[in-house]
């Protein structure tokens, strides 16, 4: 197996957000599988409680399908440019990687 794992971020979408309420991660690997111990994602900035830098995947839920999701508690109404890294190897050791640029402005 030398094929990465499917990585996609659906939400925060790339360039400007009216409001940040959670992040959409899906992923996949149609051969070895996912190594899900794998699975980080990290902010540079600080995210419910978090620090920028520290991995936020403990705090993704499997809504099924290969499709993660956290919900933040109080959506982000505004951000300067920001950058989410989310990683993830299958069991081969073929690792995919996503950096997802954007900001949070509300409509003026």
């Amino acid at each position: 197996d030398d094929n990465r794992p499917t990585l996609t971020v659906t939400y925060p979408e790339p360039g400007v957000n009216r409001e940040l309420p959670r992040i959409l991660i899906g992923m996949h690997d149609y051969y070895s599988g996912l190594d899900l111990s794998s699975f980080t994602v990290t902010a540079d900035f600080a995210i419910e409680g978090g620090k920028p830098g520290d991995n936020l995947a403990s705090r993704f839920r499997d809504r099924g399908d290969g499709v993660r999701e956290l919900v933040l508690t109080r959506p982000i109404t505004s951000l300067a440019r920001s950058t989410l890294t989310v990683t993830v190897r299958d069991r081969q050791g073929n690792l995919s990687r996503v950096e997802r640029t954007f900001t949070v402005s509300p409509p003026n």
